[in-house]
């Protein structure tokens, strides 16, 4: 018999980190958004859905606008675990194996405050230590 354990922690941080941590969900948010938008334009035009590699070209791109240059303050992997997420997302929509198939829904603020870090970051003893920058992208 296998026993399986799941560990849920509240992490003690000050405003500051709260603020970054909380702009880090809402520019993952944003992309999600962003991409899912174009992909269903593109699934109503009859054409294919963007996939991670096409994403990750405009990611790129909309980081380079000025209306959306704040996407540089956040850390990049987060982003792009964004992506790869809706590409699964949209993988398991289209698997006729899968018995729950849906589309991805779009995010709202304060429903899927959620993101993944998967670098940058140690943990020591009961402590979790995050590397990221504050600072102006623009």
């Amino acid at each position: 018999m296998i026993i399986r354990k799941a560990f849920k922690y509240k992490l003690k941080t000050t405003p500051g980190i709260e603020q970054q941590l909380s702009m880090m969900a809402g520019c993952s948010r944003l992309v999600w958004n962003k991409a899912l938008a174009m992909s269903l334009n593109r699934l109503q035009n009859k054409q294919s859905i963007i996939w991670y590699n096409e994403s990750a070209f405009w990611l790129k791109f909309w980081k380079s606008t000025t209306e959306l240059c704040f996407l540089k303050d956040c850390h990049s992997q987060v982003l792009q675990q964004t992506l790869k997420n809706l590409e699964r997302a949209f993988r398991d929509a289209f698997n006729k194996k899968q018995p729950n198939k849906r589309n991805p829904v779009f995010k709202h603020k304060g429903q899927y405050d959620s993101f993944s870090y998967p670098q940058g970051f140690k943990i020591e003893g009961s402590r979790v230590f995050q590397y990221f920058s504050a600072g102006p992208a623009c």
